[in-house]
């Protein structure tokens, strides 16, 4: 029995023998719980009673043995996953079992034992035992590929498609059209089950731990178009995919490789077997001997490399690892559908603000930039982040990293594009998105003030923003150390926001749509003023036409309903991003919080059931705003205001220059004083050469030009 917790990988555990073959390892009231897998409690064919409740095992339930004697099973109060197995229902023996507060999938099952416990907390598909809906059915075998990992326990319920979460799913008319599990900490094989889904059209299991080959049945999928497998390690061959225009990435596996090859013979010809204990000392003095010349041709490579990069200081410049999903990159998210006027951008505004930096091999600010004032060379960009030193890494994003730098003297961000992600159009692409972000200037916007491209390298040079980013300051106060924001500061960054997205709706020389607006893209200066950032999913739109059908891209809890379910973008797809931030704001929650009850889970619904009742609502509100009357009168309208901005139907959603009226006027709220009119000396009556004299006589002096132009007014206050 001590073998079988050896096995387990458990530390630190009580373990009991009891008579009878019973093993104990229930959590006895420690203060450490066991976790692990229990496949090899399926290896014991002589238990008859296992207890280990109370624990934090994760996994399936393994098979069991048809000649298992086991009797009494409980493993409630745990986190184990995955569809109770069918080996376990058909013990004959078996009279007690309790499986709740699990997070157990797929059927119920129907046992024979006297006394069962396994419905309360778990996520089976119905409340009784029967069959599930069949797409549930598939979803639970490609998550059984993956071994029922708990970052996918809240595939439960019997509706993948429906009000419930089923993370990284998106459905159109209850198919499942979209999967997205990047950076998911998924291990196992990819399942043969994902051919079942046949409207699946993009598939992303990047930056995983997945192993075995490709299966070959994901290239019947005739509607898919999107394929990322990139940075996994997956071994075989790349099946030959026939389906029109896909877009496959399959980077940083180890194709061609086996799951068993180790690097030698199999021992049954040419290996040397036990017997032979000559031919085995050979082998392993040719095995040191090539590891041995193996390191001296690394050590020699090292140091070539080295004196290479000594005598090239400029192109010494390598990619630094991002891990981050190696899907579509930022700039690649960037479609120019229509202008209002010259397509190539030559009449846009460009910020008339340009500096100038000091370089190794330039002098003067005419050499750094080009024609256009924004192009800088890579040795310009090296020497402001030291070489992209990972000190001055401020934050890794989805397609990249931003770096800290100093450009004559003024500290900017420098956004580090993921190499690896750009596709032989990424140039083209990558300029398109310069154009755009060439058009937007808005004191509300964070600036673009510069790029760089380097052979694969994609480099965007932003205004530094030394406040962070508003999630820090309302989700993840204990890990950024900020005080939280009051609510005056949260209205003002609220306002903030607000007019630059109206800017870009309708106020810029053409319509964007931000697509991707959320409180990380969100930036604060040093006096808590707001800026919204990262445009690399920005739409430009023609004015005629402000609707447009594209692919899906943004984050989910952000994104409106026919955005997600249809593709179909308009400004009203900010406007409900803006009512979940104005949420996030009032509360202090995230849109998605894991760590809460299933029911509670998604804000925007959560929020809208609460705001029914007053006296429930006001438990609802961050409990760190201290309100008075007047900001509690004021929280209710932005209250109100988020709730109308997240309206199911985009119609019934307001513009972004209502919700800047609205805001505005509780912000910049003015009161008019009492003025007194014998203040005024009359003047109201007193026709305009009158009141110049007599503010002439007595309120300035004038200087002795008879010309306006050159008074020298200096102004008396008594």
């Amino acid at each position: 029995m001590h073998r079988a917790a050896e096995l387990l990988g458990l530390q630190r555990l009580r373990l009991w023998l009891l008579p009878g073959g019973s093993c104990q390892l229930d959590n006895q009231n420690s203060d450490d719980k066991l976790s692990g897998r229990i496949d090899i409690v399926a290896k014991l064919p002589s238990l008859k009673t296992l207890w280990l409740h109370s624990n934090k095992f994760t996994g399936p339930i393994p098979d069991f043995s048809p000649d298992s004697q086991l009797v009494d099973f409980n493993v409630r109060d745990n986190s184990l996953t995955g569809v109770v197995p069918p080996s376990l229902i058909g013990i004959a023996s078996l009279q007690d079992v309790k499986l709740s507060n699990n997070h157990f999938q797929g059927p119920m099952p129907k046992f024979t034992a006297n006394n069962t416990d396994i419905d309360s907390g778990n996520g089976f598909c119905l409340k009784e035992p029967g069959p599930c809906n069949p797409l549930v059915t598939i979803l639970l075998e490609v998550a059984s590929g993956f071994g029922y990992p708990l970052e996918l326990a809240k595939w439960a319920g019997n509706d993948p498609c429906g009000s419930g979460p089923w993370p990284g799913l998106t459905c159109i008319k209850m198919d499942v059209t979209q999967i997205n599990l990047a950076r998911k900490n998924l291990s196992g094989l990819i399942s043969p089950a994902f051919a079942n889904l046949t409207r699946l059209q993009r598939l992303d299991l990047s930056n995983n731990q997945l192993t075995g080959a490709i299966p070959d049945a994901l290239t019947t999928l005739a509607n898919l178009n999107y394929l990322d497998l990139s940075n996994n390690r997956l071994t075989g061959q790349v099946p030959e995919f026939k389906q029109p225009n896909i877009k496959l990435m399959t980077a940083g596996n180890r194709f061609g490789e086996s799951d068993g090859d180790n690097g030698g013979g199999d021992g049954s010809n040419g290996g040397s077997s036990p017997s032979n204990p000559t031919g085995s000392r050979k082998s392993n003095a040719g095995m040191i001997i090539g590891i041995l010349l193996a390191v001296i041709l690394l050590v020699v490579c090292v140091v070539l490399f080295l004196h290479h990069r000594r005598k090239k200081n400029v192109d010494k410049f390598t990619p630094v690892s991002t891990k981050s999903p190696s899907g579509e990159s930022e700039m690649m998210k960037i479609h120019v559908v229509g202008t209002n006027g010259n397509s190539n951008g030559s009449d846009s505004v460009i910020a008339t603000e340009l500096y100038s930096y000091a370089s190794a091999d330039s002098t003067t600010t005419a050499d750094i930039f080009e024609s256009h004032g924004m192009q800088l060379p890579m040795s310009v960009v090296l020497k402001a982040t030291n070489n992209f030193d990972e000190d001055y890494i401020l934050g890794r994003g989805g397609f990249g990293v931003v770096f800290k730098g100093t450009l004559d003297g003024k500290l900017v961000a420098v956004k580090r594009c993921d190499s690896g992600t750009m596709g032989t159009k990424g140039l083209q692409e990558f300029m398109a998105e310069i154009d755009v972000l060439r058009k937007v200037r808005h004191r509300h916007l964070v600036a673009l003030l510069g790029y760089c491209t380097h052979g694969n390298e994609r480099l965007l040079v932003y205004e530094y923003m030394s406040g962070g980013t508003l999630r820090e300051h309302l989700c993840d106060l204990q890990k950024s150390g900020y005080t939280p924001l009051t609510w005056t500061q949260r209205m003002t960054i609220a306002l903030d926001v607000a007019r630059g997205i109206e800017y870009l709706h309708g106020l810029a020389q053409e319509t964007f749509i931000h697509r991707d607006l959320k409180p990380s893209n969100i930036l604060l200066d040093q006096d808590l003023r707001a800026k919204v950032s990262d445009f690399g999913l920005v739409k430009l739109a023609k004015d005629t036409d402000k609707s447009m059908m594209t692919r899906v891209a943004g984050t989910f809890g952000y994104l409106a309903p026919e955005y997600a379910t249809t593709g179909k973008v308009t400004t009203k797809v900010d406007v409900y991003a803006y009512g979940v931030i104005l949420m996030e704001m009032i509360t202090g929650r995230k849109v998605l919080d894991d760590s809460l009850p299933e029911d509670e889970t998604h804000l925007v619904t959560i929020f809208r059931r609460n705001m029914i009742d007053k006296e429930k609502f006001k438990k609802f509100v961050d409990p760190t705003l201290e309100l008075s009357a007047e900001s509690w009168n004021s929280l209710l309208e932005v209250a109100d205001l988020a709730r109308h901005c997240t309206a199911r139907e985009p119609y019934q959603r307001p513009d972004m220059c209502h919700c800047v009226n609205r805001l505005s006027s509780l912000v910049d709220q003015w009161k008019p004083t009492n003025i007194d009119d014998d203040d005024e000396g009359g003047t109201s009556e007193m026709g305009l050469h009158q009141q110049l004299e007599r503010w002439r006589c007595d309120d300035f002096t004038i200087s002795d030009s008879d010309s306006f132009s050159t008074y020298s007014l200096s102004r008396k206050y008594h």
